[in-house]
Formats: structure tokens, C-alpha cells, sequence
């Protein structure tokens, strides 16, 4: 016996059960009758069975379809089941871990995780570092959400969509000779080491480069308040985004060079880009960051 069976065949099955008669079924399904004539038909030669005979009172029902409509009623029960999930953060309380660099948690931190708590209070969030530890994790199937720089080199399987821009700059303690790039290019630099941004190549400075200004890091650190404090007691300057630079501290120009604005995105597998659950943080992410 084929059990590959169409729902809506099983539907017209169980609306003839109940009527007994192919023109008023057609019409309660918004059918031609031989529509409904071919949809029997099909489940006749699948269920190996004449399903209905045809008597002056109507069309009556074979005892394999008396004994099997408690069965074909419970299929079309556990298919009205199947939905999207319904998701409300108050009722969250599995585990949620989101992966970013260690300069947002420092800028945003606090703030994400005070919003979350205010829709989600019953959750437990982990805050990580996002490295390539964390990337394979997520390419190997962890369910988790991850907010850096758009990256090229993520496969297609990580969907990364945009939740805001920021910009690059230098910054100097506010008494530094260097008043521009030609001058600021003579001192040493402390270069935040960023995982999944620049820890393997400072893209930045190789655009200064090109365009003749060369510039060699002094330091290298990973965390933000390190390279301010480095950056305030003395005449090394630093690279950070717009609205992070330390207060004591000004921003150097930098001349008109592309690859200074940063695109944040948030990721995660594609295959749950569109869990209520991912949907909810992203909002929840976007509004903090702006």
C-alpha cells in the first residue's frame, strides 16, 4: 500500500464521510465535482480500496474507511498543528549566547544586556568573544548569534544582516604635537587587536599605505582601556570608532581614504535567520546600537 498521501485528498476523504454526496462536497471545497471525482479516484488506488459504494440513499463508507477515520481525522489534526513557533521573551528562559568583539561589549554591553533583561528577565545570556573558535561554532551548527564587521569570508550557510555603520578614526591625548596624519605618522601607535576584524591583517593602515602613509604599530593590545590609558600618559595615538574616543582625547583627521566605515552585522546560521527568537534580538540589538 502507498501511504504517500496528499492532505487534500484526505480532506475531500473526510468531507465525503461526512456528507455522502460529490456536489455538496464540491461546493463546501470551492471544487468542481470532478475535481473531488479524481482527488477519490487517487486515494482508491493508493489505499487499495473502493472507499465509498454508491447506493439510492447516497454514498456510504467501505469498513476500511469506518475503521481508518479515526486515523485520517488525527492526520489532518497533527498537520493544523505544524506552525511557526509562537515566542515571547517573557517566557524565555533557555540559554542565549551572542558573540561579539571585546570593544562593542565594552561600548554596548551593558546596554544590550539591561534591554534584554527588561523584555527577557527570566533568561540567562552569555556575552562571548568572537574569534575563530567562536565562527567554527557557528559553522558547525551552534545556535547562537554573533554581532561584528561584515565579513566576506563567512560561508553562505552564516547569514549576516546589517544593524548599523560607525566609522574609524585616531585619536591622540588633546595636548599631542600632531595636529594631522603627516605629523601623527612619526609617532608610535597602539593598535587594538580585534578578533574577526584585525587579527590577522590591519586592513586600515595597509589602505593608509597605500596612499603614502605608512605607519608601523608600536603595541599591540586587546582591550580598548588599555589603549586609551596607553594613548593619555603618552605620545602614542590610537585607532577606535567615532563615538568611543576617550574623553581627554581628540580626533586626528584622516585624509580622504576609503575602508574607514564599518558595517555591523549581526549572524547567525541561516537556517534559524528566521527564529522569532534571532528576529527579537535583532530589533532588540538595532535599538541599542542606535
Amino acid at each position: 500500500m502507498n501511504l504517500n498521501l496528499d492532505l487534500q485528498n484526505i480532506i475531500v476523504l473526510k468531507k465525503m464521510y461526512e456528507l455522502r454526496n460529490v456536489k455538496l462536497v464540491a461546493e463546501e471545497l470551492g471544487k468542481t465535482s470532478g475535481a473531488i471525482s479524481k482527488n477519490l479516484t487517487k486515494l482508491k488506488s493508493q489505499l487499495d480500496d473502493p472507499l465509498f459504494i454508491q447506493t439510492k440513499q447516497g454514498f456510504e463508507p467501505t469498513a476500511f474507511v469506518e475503521a481508518n477515520m479515526d486515523n485520517f481525522e488525527n492526520i489532518l489534526s497533527y498537520a493544523d498543528s505544524i506552525k511557526h513557533r509562537e515566542f515571547a521573551p517573557q517566557s524565555l528562559r533557555e540559554p542565549v549566547h551572542i558573540y561579539a568583539n571585546t570593544l562593542f561589549w565594552d561600548r554596548f554591553g551593558d546596554k544590550l544586556y539591561l534591554a534584554l533583561i527588561q523584555d527577557a528577565p527570566n533568561a540567562k545570556f552569555s556575552f562571548l568573544r568572537w574569534d575563530n573558535s567562536a565562527k567554527n561554532n557557528m559553522i558547525d551548527g551552534e545556535k547562537s548569534v554573533a554581532i561584528h564587521s561584515f565579513d566576506d569570508a563567512l560561508p553562505q550557510s552564516i547569514a549576516q544582516r546589517e544593524i548599523g555603520e560607525d566609522k574609524a578614526v585616531f585619536f591622540v591625548r588633546e595636548d599631542h604635537p600632531a595636529q594631522d596624519i603627516k605629523a601623527l605618522v612619526k609617532y608610535p601607535m597602539v593598535v587594538l587587536k580585534t578578533p574577526g576584524w584585525n587579527d590577522h591583517r590591519y586592513h586600515m593602515l595597509e589602505r593608509l599605505s597605500n596612499v603614502g602613509y605608512h605607519i608601523e604599530p608600536k603595541v599591540e593590545v586587546e582591550h580598548p582601556v588599555m589603549s586609551h590609558k596607553i594613548v593619555l600618559q603618552s605620545d602614542h595615538f590610537g585607532l577606535t570608532m567615532t563615538d568611543n574616543v576617550p574623553k581627554g582625547c581628540r580626533v586626528i583627521d584622516l585624509p580622504n581614504v576609503q575602508g574607514f566605515d564599518i558595517t555591523y552585522v549581526m549572524s547567525c546560521r541561516r537556517a534559524q535567520k528566521n527564529d522569532p527568537l534571532n528576529q527579537w534580538l535583532f530589533n532588540t540589538i538595532s535599538s541599542v546600537l542606535k
